[in-house]
């Protein structure tokens, strides 16, 4: 018989090729890890469906993964094994049973993700596997006002990366800003800023995507009028470079 758990797991993306198992001497994946200590855990194969992908470097908060394992185990065993199992940037935070019929992709409500960075022309030593950089001045208001116009239904078919076939590039964004972080953790983190965003779906690349432009917009590269007018099913140039993974994190899923 199988059962099934719903797992909420965290990890630093840095040194895996994303979420999604890869074809074989393609690289580790975070799910790959996760399969590999499920099969351990229960001496069976097992199966995982996550909430989304996430590209290689790019990290988690709040990952939603579906497991369905032949082993019958109360939830707070299977989370304490499981991170035993694990690698220590792969960590299981929450363990719960679930129905048959749960599926962490459609059921979910919203999905949040933050773009974390600085904009300077010195990055400090540290911040380089969690915060990217964009070594440019740029006008920080002028660039909450491009997220304001992110909020709505829009056609994201100009902040889409192929290889993975979608029934519509139409989403809607509930809410969007850019936060200001003052320094941290006695210097280890500098001050840097957070672009967040809520959304009821993400493409491929999308957050990065709109992050390079959203940059473009504060370095004035490009004009409100046109961040705007790229928001629509008319296929138009790039607005700005993908942003690299490491300031990207998936923060939470709501069901």
């Amino acid at each position: 018989m199988i059962h099934h758990y719903r797992l909420t797991i965290q990890y630093k993306g840095t040194r895996y090729f994303g979420w999604q198992i890869q074809a074989e001497g393609a690289g580790i994946t975070v799910q790959g890890e996760l399969n590999k200590a499920l099969t351990n855990i229960s001496k069976a194969k097992a199966h995982t469906m996550g909430s989304g992908r996430s590209d290689a470097g790019v990290h988690a908060l709040g990952q939603v993964v579906k497991a369905s394992i032949e082993l019958e185990i109360e939830p707070e065993k299977l989370l304490k094994a499981l991170n035993g199992h694990l690698p220590e940037d792969i960590r299981v935070i929450e363990a719960k049973l679930c129905a048959h019929d749960f599926m962490p992709t459609v059921d979910a409500v919203s999905k949040e993700y933050q773009y974390r960075f600085t904009s300077t022309r010195q990055p400090t030593a540290l911040q380089n596997d969690f915060i990217g950089n964009y070594p440019f001045e740029v006008d920080i208001e002028k660039m909450r006002q491009a997220c304001q116009l992110l909020i709505g239904e829009h056609d994201f078919v100009n902040y889409f990366c192929q290889g993975t076939e979608v029934s519509s590039t139409v989403r809607e964004i509930f809410e969007c800003e850019i936060i200001t972080v003052a320094q941290a953790n006695w210097g280890m983190l500098p001050a840097h800023h957070i672009f967040r965003i809520v959304g009821n779906g993400f493409l491929k690349q999308m957050v990065r995507l709109l992050m390079g432009a959203v940059w473009n917009v504060g370095r004035g590269k490009i004009s409100l009028e046109e961040f705007e007018s790229s928001l629509t099913s008319v296929k138009m140039e790039r607005m700005g470079a993908t942003a690299p993974p490491q300031g990207l994190y998936m923060v939470r899923v709501n069901y």
